[in-house]
């Protein structure tokens, strides 16, 4: 399970280091790759991070539901089809694709946060706008 929040960077060529604690995590469960897609969340975008047993289970999930749907559609066009597997090099970095990263507004200062069994990232001032955001209306 992954818990916590963890702001980082963006390098020049679109690369950032995973949260010691979730590389932990992903070691312990031997996994050297991560799937990296487009997620829309309250209003603002983010991505979402899936390690491949999650991913997995995601996929089987949907297997379940009925496939003309227009709302499983909608998400399998959307997430799945939007979704990049990415491997984790040895310093535990991954490269967020290029398209992913416009989508979700990426600049330099990003924001991991965990979702239990996956993870987003943010772009930090969205994040910080979003949680403004919900504090108002709240």
């Amino acid at each position: 399970m992954f818990s916590g929040r963890f702001d980082h960077s963006l390098d020049e060529k679109g690369r950032v280091s995973i949260p010691a604690r979730f590389r932990e995590v992903l070691q312990h469960d031997g996994h050297d790759r991560m799937f990296v897609t487009n997620f829309p969340f309250n209003g603002n975008r983010c991505l979402a991070l899936y390690p491949p047993n999650q991913w997995d289970i995601l996929n089987a999930s949907l297997k379940s539901k009925p496939r003309f749907e227009p709302r499983v559609q909608v998400f399998q066009t959307f997430v799945i089809g939007g979704a990049h597997e990415v491997p984790v090099d040895r310093q535990g970095r991954i490269l967020i694709p290029p398209k992913l990263r416009e989508y979700a507004s990426l600049d330099r200062d990003v924001t991991f946060s965990a979702m239990q069994d996956h993870f987003q990232l943010w772009d930090k001032p969205t994040l910080a706008k979003s949680f403004e955001s919900d504090r108002r209306t709240n």
